[in-house]
């Protein structure tokens, strides 16, 4: 019988507090995680007080290539890891700024992909990545008027560019945390199931 081996998953969190929606689906997959004994790190960029500012010196479709130290490391522990799940609120229809400038500046030309002849060639592919974002808009709302559009910056527009196969999961009206938890709980087993 082979060997099954195990995968390593990487989790990005992009949202100031752990109280909310967004800190308890990620509490509920790392206690998932755990009782696999399934290899993972966490980036908290609030925690770490991730500067989401590209610089000029980083400007790489202008042949500019100066990636800091800390974002060499981030490129490393993607590249390091099978899975990728990205934990983040959706606010205006869109990812959180802080979130945003990780994607421009650890997602760089040259490490995600490369353009061949005027197209995108993906450099990460064989990688799988979930996305789980919770708004306070209504899921009707959020999936059918505005086309779930933050998932799609992660996912479409990043993500399946750089190969990555990509699975995203929306939590609507993430008003009351109590309501909500037996939703979350489920939506923890479903990511993890499709990361598996």
């Amino acid at each position: 019988m082979p060997l099954k081996i195990m995968s390593k998953y990487l989790i990005i969190y992009a949202h100031p507090s752990r109280e909310g929606h967004c800190g308890y689906l990620l509490e509920q997959v790392e206690h998932k995680l755990k009782q696999q004994q399934a290899d993972y790190e966490l980036i908290d960029l609030y925690q770490l007080n991730y500067d989401p500012i590209l610089k000029n010196e980083e400007l790489y479709s202008s042949g500019r290539k100066n990636i800091s130290d800390q974002n060499l490391s981030f490129q490393e522990k993607i590249k390091e890891a099978d899975r990728l799940l990205f934990i983040y609120p959706t606010w205006w229809q869109n990812v959180p700024a802080i979130l945003k400038g990780f994607l421009d500046r650890v997602f760089t030309g040259g490490f995600g992909f490369h353009y061949k002849n005027g197209l995108p060639v993906a450099l990460l592919k064989g990688k799988k990545a979930a996305a789980f974002t919770a708004s306070g808009g209504p899921l009707l709302y959020t999936r059918f008027f505005t086309g779930s559009s933050s998932l799609k910056v992660v996912l479409k527009h990043v993500l399946s560019l750089c190969g990555v196969q990509t699975k995203g999961f929306l939590i609507g009206s993430a008003r009351n945390l109590e309501k909500n938890k037996r939703k979350l709980e489920k939506m923890a087993e479903k990511i993890i199931k499709y990361l598996a």
